[in-house]
């Protein structure tokens, strides 16, 4: 490569040290807001004549974007992981700063000692996001679930057995809340049901978004075949 740089990435400002290893130059700065836009309006003024130009950047929140535009522009990302490049710094304690953390993956990468993860393509990319999206609403609808079973023993009214996945379990619940909670305790429980149904059906939505997506994965069918002894889909 002929110019070898890193990117420190935060909400604020992109902190970049790059060198062109055939000059010895090194370019230091600040990329600000820190955003897709800007991002790739300084790559168009500093690479538009084809250099051979890598970066590393850390695989922390915002990498997906920056690795995204460098691409684009036909400079290579590199990924670093997190808490293995952060290692390569050794024993000695030193500040850090944005523009010492930009340095140090410069540094790495130029060494070719960058702990590098793969970066998926996009269509890989937006499964995993869908997944991340599902999972924080099936914890949601976990954690509303136990509001409502804390609501009950909290003001020692009856044990719920039967659930609320089913008609009777939810009659059962209302009849509860009605019978043995305060006026506090029944808002409560109101809440949380209309909130759970609300979860439900974002949870459906996503679940047949991926579902749709993963028809048309090679490694999702061949996974499910494996698991499931069959290729066929639900």
């Amino acid at each position: 490569m002929s110019i070898a740089g890193g990117l420190d990435i935060h909400r604020k400002q992109i902190t970049f040290d790059y060198l062109d290893t055939a000059t010895g130059e090194v370019q230091r700065g600040q990329i600000t807001p820190a955003d897709r836009a800007h991002l790739a309006a300084w790559l168009a003024r500093r690479f538009r004549g084809g250099q051979d130009a890598d970066f590393a950047l850390e695989g922390c929140t915002g990498w997906r974007y920056a690795a995204g535009e460098l691409a684009a522009a036909g400079v290579g990302a590199h990924a670093g992981e997190p808490a293995d490049t952060a290692a390569l710094r050794g024993l000695k304690k030193h500040a850090r700063t944005d523009r010492t953390d930009s340095r140090h993956l410069r540094q790495v990468l130029a060494d070719g000692r960058l702990p590098e993860c793969w970066i998926p393509p996009c269509h890989v990319l937006e499964c995993r996001a869908l997944l991340e999206l599902y999972h924080d609403l099936r914890t949601g609808h976990t954690q509303w679930l136990q509001r409502i079973h804390a609501v009950l023993f909290h003001q020692g009214a009856r044990r719920l057995d039967d659930g609320l996945r089913t008609t009777d379990g939810l009659a059962a619940l209302r009849a509860i809340a009605a019978e043995q909670l305060s006026p506090a305790g029944q808002a409560q429980v109101a809440t949380a049901l209309d909130m759970l149904a609300a979860l439900d059906g974002h949870l459906d939505t996503v679940r047949r978004a991926l579902l749709d997506a993963a028809r048309h994965l090679t490694g999702a069918r061949v996974l499910t075949a494996r698991l499931y002894r069959s290729p066929r889909w639900r």
